[in-house]
């Protein structure tokens, strides 16, 4: 993630005295990158902060390992064609880009960049860029479409049995997963004029002015999902049948989105909070103080891969998950032959 790297870089250069972050590739460092063949992680020569890196690296494979036990399960249990299930099997799929792409710009890259941009072209750039950037936000609006799939299967089960498809889900994945690689290559296209290869990975500038939007309407989507089923709920209390029977008998799943969701909006508020910052810097408006950036930060990276990392966890090793198989080994599901319930999760 392009904030990543900015943080640690940043960080030690305020611990160890270095002065402007913007200035600490000079000739020296440039001259020790380029006769360096690999630099290792919490070596003498690594530029980040070894503790953050080591916990960042650490969440991360745990993530890994985690939604790959995910894909595993759902493939074999076929549980993909059911659209709830396959909404997780695209978030597992973007988690796992995010984190892969995340330990390779982190450990790979980030530490070796003068090394791979000597030999290199400014195109290199750009393919880092999208690589980091599109899985992030593609993952974070898979969240979205997650937390809408509950949204209309609580509140219109019939419209959500006939419209929403597992094709749908990964239709609707694809083609946000493209829209957003091409917001990113336009924007990394445009800064290789503006700015020299690689500061405008290290130090997005503007680049708030695309995240902020989607992250705001992120929040404002989940908080809507939210009011409007309760609302229609409340409003559907007095009757009895068989919306009503149906909301309890999945009440398991919508709990599990709402933890997800609910991880997820407290995991992008620290970088929220830099993006904001960023825009206003951008005017020259400095709002937040230097020196407090890498503790943002580092609060951010943190956050952040807990947040790509626990959903596997949070689904398939919950207290919920207990409680859900109980109520299902008492009360097992009936469904009709006539109708197209078996495939409502």
């Amino acid at each position: 993630m392009k904030r990543v790297a900015f943080n640690t870089e940043m960080a030690n250069s305020f611990e160890n005295g270095t002065g402007d972050h913007l200035n600490a590739y000079d000739s020296e460092s440039e001259y020790w990158y380029f006769s360096s063949n690999y630099t290792w992680p919490c070596s003498d020569r690594f530029p980040y902060l070894c503790s953050v890196s080591i916990s960042a690296i650490c969440i991360a494979v745990i993530g890994i390992l985690g939604n790959l036990a995910v894909i595993v399960s759902l493939i074999r249990g076929k549980l993909y064609k059911k659209s709830s299930h396959m909404s997780i099997l695209v978030l597992a799929i973007t988690d796992i880009m995010f984190l892969v792409v995340f330990i390779i710009q982190e450990f790979i890259y980030f530490p070796n960049e003068f090394y791979l941009n000597r030999f290199f072209s400014a195109e290199l750039c750009v393919i880092i860029f999208v690589m980091i950037n599109t899985p992030c936000l593609s993952s974070s609006l898979n969240i979205i479409y997650l937390a809408y799939e509950r949204y209309v299967l609580v509140t219109n089960p019939f419209v959500y049995m006939d419209k929403h498809t597992p094709r749908t889900v990964v239709i609707r994945a694809v083609i946000t997963f493209i829209i957003l690689a091409i917001v990113n290559l336009a924007y990394a296209i445009i800064m290789t004029d503006l700015s020299r290869c690689p500061d405008f990975i290290l130090i997005p500038t503007y680049y708030g002015f695309i995240t902020v939007p989607i992250i705001g309407i992120s929040f404002m989507s989940l908080v809507f999902f939210h009011c409007s089923k309760v609302y229609k709920i409340r409003k559907l209390s007095n009757v009895q049948g068989r919306h009503t029977k149906r909301t309890k008998q999945f009440l398991h799943m919508t709990k599990i989105v709402y933890i997800i969701v609910i991880t997820f909006i407290l995991s992008q508020i620290p970088y929220l909070i830099f993006d904001v910052v960023s825009i206003f810097e951008s005017f020259d408006n400095n709002i937040w103080p230097e020196e407090y950036y890498d503790v943002i930060l580092h609060i951010g990276i943190v956050a952040c891969l807990v947040n790509y990392a626990s959903n596997p966890f949070i689904y398939w090793i919950t207290p919920l998950s207990c409680a859900f198989k109980r109520s299902a080994i008492k009360h097992p599901p009936r469904f009709s032959i006539n109708t197209k319930s078996e495939t409502v999760p």
